[in-house]
Order: C-alpha cells, then sequence, then structure tokens
C-alpha cells in the first residue's frame, strides 16, 4: 500500500510538472506572437523613417519654404493634418513627411494600446492569483485548526481516537501539502507576472531613445564611410619608412601581448579545470566515507538486533522453563493434598451433617449424664479435633486456589509477552531485510553515479586538452600568418626605399650637370644673358619643388591614414580582450552552475534520506501502538495488584511518564 501511494504521489508531482510546463510553453508562445507583431510595427517604422531621410537627402536649396501644421490623434488614432499656413514649393516631399509621421503616429498609438491591454491583463491576473492565495491560505488555517489534536481528552479516548482516525490525520497532512505546493505555484506566477510587467515598461521607456540613437548612428556611419572614401581616394602607395616600421613593431608587440593573454588565459583554464577535478574527486571520496560510514553503523545496529534477538530467546527460554517448573509444582501440591476429590462446598456439607448429628446424640444422651459421662468427654474432643482438622482444609483450600490463580495470571503474561517478542523479532527481521536492500541498493546507485562521474570528467579532460591543442594550432598560424605579413610588407617598403634612391639620385645628377654647364659659360656676357641664365635656372628648380610640395602633402595624408589603422588596430585588440573576458565569465557561471545543481542533488538525496527514516520511525510507532493496545486491555481485564503495578510500568515506559506522573498513577491505585 505504501508503494501504491508513493507511486501515486509521484504520478501527480509529474501531472503537475507537466502541467507547469504547458503553461510556461503558452506564455512564451503569446510572448513571442507579441515580439513578431512588435518588430512588425518596428519594421514599419523604420522604412517610413527611411523614406522620410530620402525626402530630406533629396530636398534641394532652391526649393525650402516655411511649413506649418498640426497632429492631432482621435479616438481611431488616425492622424489628420490642417491646411498649410504658406504657399510652398516640394508639396510632394511634404505629402510624404505627413503620411511617415501619420504612420509613425498610428504605431505609437497602437504600442501604447497594447501596452494599456497588457497591463489591464496582467492586473486581472495579479488580483485573480492574490484573490487564490487568500482562499488557499484561509483553507490552510481551517485544516490546520481541525487537524490539532485533542490535549484535553483522556488516556484512554486518545488512544481509541488515534488509531480509526490515523487516515484522516495522514488525508489532512496530504491536503495541507497540496495546498501549501499551490500557494508555491502562485506566488512564483505572480512574481514572473511582475517581472514581465517591468520587462514591458522598459521596452516600452527605451523604444524612443534606442530610434534616435539609430539615426544618429546612421548619418554617423554615412559620414565616416565619405571621409575614409575620400581619404583612400587621396591616399597613394607612398609612405615614410619609420612610420611604417612603427606599425609593424606595434602590431608584432599587440600580437605578442594577445599570445601571452591567450596563454594565460588557457593556463587559468586549465588550473580552473584541475581544481574542479580536485573537489569533484573530495567530494566523491567524501561520499565514499559518509557510506562507509552508514555501513559501519547499519552493521552494528544489525549486531545490536542479533544480541536482542538471541536475548530475547533466552528470556523465552527461561519463562518455558519457569512454566514448566509451575505446572510440575501445581500438580505435586496437588497430589499431596488428602481430600483431593472433594471440593468445599462437599467438605462443608459434610461438617454440616456430622454437626446436626452430634446435637443429636447430645440431646438424646442428656438424660443419661450420669451413665455416660466418659463417653461425652471423648465425643466432645472428637467434635474439636473435627472442626480444626476442617479449618486446616479450609485454610489448604484457599491457598491451593489463591495460587492456581497467581499461577493463571502469570501463564497469561508470559504468553502477552511470548506474543510481543515474536512481533518484535518479525518486526526487526523486516527492518533488517529492507535495510540490508536499501543499503545494496544505495551502493549500486552510488558505484553507478562514481562511474558515471568518472567517465564524464575524463570525457571533459580530453575534450579540454583537444581544444586547448586546436586553440593553440589556431594561434600558431595566426602568428605565422602575421610573420609573413610583416617580411612581405617590409619587402615592399625596401623596393619603395630603393626606388626613392635611385630617384633622388637622378635628381642630383641633372642638378650638377645643369650647374656644371652654367659654370661653363663665359664670363664676359652681358647683364641681359646672366638674366636669362638665372631665370633659366629659378625655371630648373621650380619642378623640384613642386615636387617636393606634393611629396609632402602625400606624406601628411599616408599619416593620417596609418593613424586611423592603427586606432582601428587598438580597437580590435580591445575587443578581442573584452570577448576573452567575457569568455572566461561564461566558462565560471557554467562551473558554478555545476556546483549549484550538485548541491542540490546532495540535498533532495539527504531529504529523501529522512523521508525514509520517517517512514520507519512510522512503522515503529505502529508496532508500538499495537503493544500499547495489548497492555491496555490486559490491565483492564485483571484485578491483580502486582500484574497492574507490571502493567503501569510497561505504559509509562512506552508513553514516557515523568516520575510525577507515576507517583500519582500509583496513589490512586492504594
Amino acid at each position: 500500500m505504501e508503494k501504491r501511494n508513493h507511486e501515486m504521489h509521484r504520478l501527480k508531482e509529474y501531472e503537475s510538472i507537466i502541467s507547469s510546463q504547458k503553461e510556461h510553453i503558452n506564455r512564451y508562445e503569446s510572448r513571442l506572437k507579441d515580439i513578431i507583431v512588435a518588430y512588425k510595427g518596428l519594421a514599419k517604422e523604420k522604412a517610413a523613417l527611411e523614406q522620410s531621410l530620402q525626402t530630406l537627402s533629396t530636398e534641394g536649396d532652391d526649393g525650402a519654404g516655411k511649413v506649418s501644421f498640426s497632429l492631432k490623434n482621435n479616438e481611431q488614432s488616425d492622424a489628420k493634418l490642417l491646411v498649410p499656413s504658406a504657399p510652398i514649393e516640394g508639396g510632394g516631399q511634404v505629402q510624404k513627411l505627413m503620411q511617415n509621421l501619420a504612420t509613425l503616429t498610428a504605431e505609437r498609438n497602437r504600442i501604447e494600446e497594447v501596452l494599456k491591454s497588457d497591463r489591464n491583463q496582467l492586473r486581472q491576473q495579479l488580483a485573480n492569483k492574490d484573490a487564490t492565495i487568500e482562499d488557499l491560505t484561509r483553507r490552510i488555517r481551517i485544516l490546520e485548526n481541525q487537524s490539532q489534536p485533542d490535549t484535553s481528552a483522556s488516556f484512554d479516548s486518545g488512544i481509541a481516537e488515534r488509531l480509526p482516525n490515523g487516515g484522516k490525520y495522514e488525508d489532512q497532512s496530504l491536503k495541507i501539502r497540496e495546498l501549501k505546493k499551490l500557494l508555491d505555484d502562485e506566488r512564483n506566477l505572480n512574481e514572473q507576472l511582475e517581472l514581465q510587467l517591468g520587462n514591458l515598461k522598459t521596452q516600452f521607456l527605451l523604444t524612443i531613445p534606442d530610434r534616435q540613437a539609430e539615426q544618429k548612428k546612421r548619418a554617423e556611419e554615412k559620414n565616416q564611410s565619405s571621409m575614409h572614401s575620400n581619404i583612400e581616394k587621396s591616399s597613394n602607395n607612398s609612405m615614410n619608412l619609420k612610420e611604417s616600421l612603427q606599425d609593424l613593431q606595434r602590431e608584432m608587440n599587440n600580437l605578442k601581448k594577445q599570445y601571452a593573454i591567450a596563454v594565460s588565459d588557457e593556463k587559468q583554464r586549465v588550473y580552473l579545470a584541475e581544481e574542479s577535478s580536485k573537489r569533484l574527486r573530495e567530494i566523491h571520496e567524501e561520499r565514499v566515507a559518509n557510506f562507509e560510514s552508514r555501513i559501519r553503523e547499519l552493521s552494528e545496529m544489525v549486531g545490536k538486533y542479533d544480541r536482542l534477538k538471541e536475548q530475547d530467546k533466552a528470556h523465552i527460554l527461561q519463562l518455558k522453563n519457569t512454566i514448566a517448573h509451575l505446572k510440575t509444582k501445581y500438580v505435586e501440591e496437588q497430589n499431596s493434598l488428602p481430600c483431593d476429590n472433594f471440593d468445599r462446598e462437599s467438605i462443608e456439607d459434610g461438617y454440616g451433617t456430622r454437626q446436626e448429628l452430634l446435637e443429636l446424640h447430645l440431646a438424646e444422651s442428656s438424660d443419661k449424664t450420669d451413665l455416660n459421662f466418659p463417653s461425652n468427654v471423648v465425643v466432645h474432643d472428637q467434635h474439636l479435633d473435627a472442626q480444626n482438622e476442617l479449618e486446616n482444609y479450609k485454610w489448604r483450600y484457599e491457598q491451593a486456589m489463591g495460587e492456581n490463580q497467581r499461577l493463571k495470571k502469570e501463564l497469561l503474561l508470559c504468553q502477552e509477552c511470548v506474543a510481543q517478542l515474536k512481533q518484535k523479532l518479525d518486526s526487526q527481521k523486516q527492518s533488517t531485510a529492507q535495510l540490508e536492500s536499501k543499503l545494496q541498493q544505495k551502493l549500486a546507485d552510488q558505484q553507478m553515479a562514481f562511474k558515471n562521474e568518472s567517465a564524464k570528467h575524463s570525457d571533459a579532460l580530453h575534450a579540454m586538452q583537444a581544444s586547448f591543442e586546436r586553440q593553440i594550432g589556431h594561434l600558431q598560424d595566426s602568428l605565422q600568418k602575421q610573420r609573413e605579413r610583416s617580411l612581405a610588407v617590409m619587402d615592399e617598403k625596401d623596393e619603395e626605399i630603393k626606388t626613392l634612391r635611385t630617384s633622388l639620385e637622378i635628381i642630383s645628377l641633372s642638378s650638377s650637370s645643369i650647374r656644371q654647364q652654367d659654370s661653363s659659360s663665359d664670363a664676359m656676357n652681358n647683364v641681359k644673358e646672366d638674366r636669362i641664365n638665372r631665370w633659366n635656372s629659378s625655371h630648373d628648380s621650380s619642378p623640384m619643388l613642386t615636387s617636393f610640395t606634393s611629396s609632402v602633402d602625400e606624406h601628411q595624408h599616408i599619416l593620417h591614414y596609418a593613424q586611423e589603422i592603427a586606432r582601428k588596430n587598438v580597437e580590435i585588440s580591445s575587443l578581442r580582450t573584452s570577448k576573452n573576458m567575457s569568455e572566461v565569465t561564461l566558462r565560471k557561471l557554467a562551473q558554478e552552475k555545476i556546483m549549484i545543481e550538485e548541491r542540490y542533488k546532495e540535498q533532495i538525496a539527504h531529504m529523501e534520506r529522512d523521508i525514509e527514516r520517517l517512514r520507519n520511525n512510522n512503522q515503529l510507532e505502529g508496532s508500538n501502538l499495537e503493544y500499547l493496545k495489548n497492555v491496555v486491555l490486559s490491565f483492564l481485564l485483571t484485578r491483580d495488584i502486582d500484574s497492574k503495578k507490571h502493567m503501569t510500568n510497561a505504559i509509562a515506559a512506552v508513553l514516557k511518564f515523568d516520575t510525577n506522573e507515576i507517583q500519582a498513577v500509583n496513589n490512586i491505585k492504594h
């Protein structure tokens, strides 16, 4: 019966879990539908804003007028436009903007109505949940008041009422547990609804600034893209050697730092994995030690039960010997009596008839006193002897009857003790068998769990080692690629330097040849020719100056481009570090989750052990109640003071009376 009740209780729990999961799924489906509707509304708003931006961007400088209009929202959430205050140009663009604004306002009104309806529904649900919680608390209080035992009742009535009302108490306790479970479910649902309300409020408040921020971001991205395109168009292939080498050194340093950070992260992960494995090993060792201690305790208990069993057998043998001895003694006493065939009534009748005959004989012989005086004395002596003998027989008969009653009572007590001891032996045998089976089952479960945990641990270690090896291989590949890229860039820069050197040498040779030609000219030329030569020399140096200025401008553009690339590289490195930190935190959270799950499993196992212990205690209480019932019945049926005293001691031992209570009971008896 207990197994069936336990299975029914488990089925009820599974059904409740399934129903709660269904409710969660339905709630998530409704939430997903709401999200889809909101996404569609956002898409509409996005399209309207894009159209408005396109119209604003296509506006010219010559058709800009002033427009004054106003929007009004009616109950059907429609937007009506007023008449413009002045004649304007570009009416089509204004109409597009007005249509976009109308769609935006309608969408905003629709979202507000949806939020209002959601709030009203959530408030109604909260009110219903509060009402159900109050009803459940009221029912729990009523059941608790009904289930309180009547302490003012007497001892006999309490025992008589407990036996038939045990099932009622169990039903009431089950109802109370179910109601408490319903209370917890309702409270959890209430909290979830409150969280949903808060999320909806925050989403509604965050929609407007998010849109503005998105618009600003888009404008900034467009500006940045235009700037980058201009920079890329204006930039050329010539760059300064020192700046490029510094950039390469920075990249190499960043790569080294990233590699060192990755290696340190991997070391930390390995250290955390080793610590978790050590913790799991310690936990398993503690569990094994606890199970060994429990096995020792159970073996000690089994030994105690065996010793008690042997002691009970010895007591039973002693009681059997005493019963046989008392029987033999009783038979010997009955055989030793001379008149064992006569009972008390026959002896009294014989004594009465004999006394009447003696009186008649005395009356007849009263006239002959003088003649028969010696015979009268003899008769009187015989009469006294017979009377004394009769008294002696009466006393011996009463003594034998009392001894017989006492032996009968002792036999009844011994039989009751034997039956109780047999019941105890059976219950102890059953409990020991149950404990042994439970121990074997628990040992098998623990061995299977230990094997599974060890297999999981080994699999996790292998997986982590493989992942670390893959990551190290990826890092080595990336380093090799970076090295190849840096070498290629350095080769390109060397080639550029060589070309620049050759160009500079050619320019220097041409300038030296021109100077030699100028110096070899005649010194006796006229002033006009000298001026003409100076003018020619100035014209010869002008292309060099123009080339120098153009190279300076190109160098400035290249520096700006290199600075932008360095900034982007720094941002990329910071994003990588943040990504690595987030991965580390995620792994830590996963480890904490595993530890919490193990802790919950341990708590569940501990609670199951407590439940089994309480069930065993209930079984022992049932056996104690049976023993108490037998003792009370024997107490009410017997009239002997010694046996009643013995039974009161047994009742006091079972019910755990105080010394004052025992003394009060003894005083009432006496």
